[in-house]
């Protein structure tokens, strides 16, 4: 218990590291020197082939309620804009005080940051990630980039806020950057997430890089989704129903969706003419409807994890939640969102507790421990993200891509379970079969001996003694129970075939000869009465059909890899019509007959009953069986007198 509880402390600072990395603190130190003071930043010493997107990170001048254009700015405007103050980028306006007085988060304002020093001329990429709620931003006086309607009234702004890049060229080596900010609806204002700039290239890669990585997160989710789909349709079509597996196809559906409207927003790259207030509620609602099959997957996955109780009242509620996420406007609905992301943080905090006992207690569950972990740090990324104490939500991916592949781990085990345990049923089946068969021995014939042993007491009495001693040997081979889920051997087959065929031959007489033509060095594992029940058949329906009898010959040579087993007698035969019927399954006709073993013998071995006969000339009855590396021992074959070798 001591490991599994250091192992618990272990994989939890791993995660919570990955969070703690991602915050701002964990910023490269290369980049440190770089930071705007007092809106002026210096960049005589950007090497631009060791730092390739450089953060524009620092203050920037800061203009509460004035969305300011470049000619405000230029040389020829004698009134100069009245400076705030200075605004950390990445950082929020609200609740920021200048001259005692403290700023709202509903408003707008203009950021000013001048480059200066730089050493490059020709082509430069701004890249802008995040400015809530929408933006509009100018380089040396020519607008650059428009995200959403910045304005001084509600009425006319619209949002907008989606990552995007603007190109732009130097040749003097400074650079006036303007960027205007309002925000109407979300419940913080300002620029979260660093403005970066670099070569045309380079801030070209950095931002396709990013797509293609949102892009490559919702393709793996939608192609884990589609698998998992397949899986429980070709599992339902076997006769086993995995509710499951759509659960989670579902949510990896969704989940994607909701992901690809986040962060890079890729999917925006498809619906260019959807409003942004739309996309930012499809976001909400997808993720929000995840957390609901959430709440069925784990309680579906584990029981005794989460009750089905607690799961309708969860699921009712979040019901509720995306109601208010569809009709309520987005600055009324965000406070309830947020509200349920902190009951989301809780509830999954509840989850990890039990999960992580479970592991300690009983040593089951650390894939399940792990996968609740990874949506709770998930969550509180995403909670931190927005409350703008951390400016990047990338790590979001991350922390979803180890749920999926932990889930996948899970499910792939529990498919693979549940395939064990289909062929378990078969192989009980199989062993069911054999019990049938060994419960079915012919009453006609137990009778027919008895006869023949009341009949040989009074005439020959040692002789009766002997069928007696066959008889039991034949019987207790026939009913051992015991092993009936085993494979018996060929020694011990024919042992049983020699006890019926010696009680057979006492009543018979002159009229059933026997011949065997066996190679002595096999010894191979053979499936329980499959040798004398086809004999059976031979001496009832071939040889005594006839006045005269005949001869029953078995035959078990090798062939390479195989042994051949033959069955041949020279008794009536079969025409067409009965040679056709007698594979088909037809207990009234068959009996015990050649039907069962060949299903037998198609089970185990893919291998089936040959037959050949004519009316008039006998019966042949062939079939192979496999030889293992091990049945060449040499055996002896114990032989009862009275029966022809």
């Amino acid at each position: 218990m001591p490991k599994r509880f250091l192992v618990v402390f272990l994989i939890i600072f791993a995660f919570i590291s990955l969070l703690l990395f991602s915050m701002p603190g964990g910023k490269s130190a290369q980049n440190s020197r770089f930071q705007a003071i007092h809106g002026r930043m210096k960049l005589q010493d950007w090497d631009m082939q060791h730092t390739k997107v450089l953060p524009l990170d620092g203050e920037w001048e800061f203009y509460w309620e004035q969305l300011l254009t470049p000619e405000d700015f230029s040389s020829q405007n004698e009134s100069k804009p009245e400076l705030t103050g200075y605004m950390q980028v990445p950082g929020l306006w609200n609740e920021k005080k200048f001259g005692g007085r403290e700023t709202p988060v509903f408003g707008y304002a203009t950021y000013r940051l001048v480059l200066e020093e730089i050493p490059f001329r020709g082509m430069l990429g701004l890249k802008k990630g995040n400015a809530r709620f929408s933006c509009r931003i100018y380089i040396n006086g020519k607008e650059l980039l428009s995200d959403g309607v910045p304005a001084e009234q509600a009425s006319v702004y619209k949002s907008g806020n989606t990552p995007q890049l603007g190109l732009f060229s130097i040749d003097d080596g400074t650079v006036e950057i303007l960027v205007q900010v309002a925000n109407y609806e979300y419940i913080n204002s300002g620029i979260p997430v660093s403005l970066e700039i670099g070569s045309e290239d380079d801030i070209m890669h950095s931002y396709q890089k990013n797509n293609l990585l949102s892009l490559a997160v919702f393709a793996i989710l939608w192609t884990i989704a589609l698998l998992h789909l397949i899986f429980f349709f070709a599992a339902w079509a076997g006769g086993y129903k995995e509710y499951l597996l759509p659960l989670f196809s579902l949510f990896c559906f969704l989940f994607a969706i909701g992901n690809a409207l986040a962060d890079q927003r890729p999917l925006l790259l498809l619906l260019p003419n959807i409003s942004f207030t739309t996309v930012f509620k499809m976001k909400d609602f997808f993720l929000s409807a995840n957390f609901i099959l959430l709440i069925w997957i784990f309680h579906k996955f584990k029981s005794g994890l989460l009750s089905a109780r607690a799961a309708k009242l969860i699921s009712f509620t979040y019901v509720a939640c995306l109601l208010t996420i569809v009709v309520l406007p987005i600055n009324i609905y965000i406070r309830i969102y947020l509200l349920m992301m902190v009951c989301n943080t809780i509830f999954l905090l509840v989850l990890l507790v039990r999960s992580s006992f479970l592991y300690i207690r009983d040593a089951e569950g650390l894939l399940l421990f792990i996968s609740i972990l990874s949506v709770n740090l998930y969550s509180a990324d995403g909670i931190l993200f927005s409350l703008g104490l951390k400016t990047s939500s990338g790590f979001l991916q991350v922390y979803i891509m180890i749920f999926a592949i932990v889930m996948i781990l899970l499910l792939s085990m529990q498919y693979f379970s549940a395939l064990s345990n289909l062929k378990n049923s078969v192989k009980r089946t199989q062993e069911a079969e054999i019990a049938f068969l060994r419960s079915q021995i012919n009453p006609h014939f137990l009778y027919n001996a008895l006869n023949s042993i009341a009949s040989l007491c009074r005439s020959e009495p040692e002789k009766a003694e002997d069928v007696v001693v066959e008889l039991s040997q034949y019987l207790r081979h026939s009913f051992d129970f015991k092993r009936m889920d085993a494979m018996s051997t060929l020694a011990k087959e024919l042992e049983l075939l020699e006890a019926y065929l010696y009680i057979e031959k006492t009543r018979f007489g002159d009229r059933l000869c026997v011949e065997y033509d066996i190679d002595e060095t096999l010894n191979l594992p053979v499936p329980p009465l499959v040798l004398q029940p086809l004999v059976e058949n031979a001496v009832r329906h071939g040889l005594m059909g006839s006045i005269a009898g005949g001869t029953v010959t078995v035959s078990i040579k090798r062939r390479e890899q195989e042994a051949v087993f033959k069955i041949t007698d020279n008794g009536v035969g079969m025409d067409i019509d009965k040679l056709g019927g007698l594979l088909e399954d037809n207990t009234k006709e068959r009996g015990i007959g050649v039907w069962n073993i060949n299903q037998r013998l198609k089970m185990l071995y893919n291998t089936e009953i040959e037959v050949v006969s004519e009316a008039g000339s006998g019966t042949e009855v062939t079939f192979v069986l496999p030889l293992s590396n091990n049945t060449t021992r040499r055996m002896k074959h114990v032989r009862k007198g009275g029966i022809n070798h």
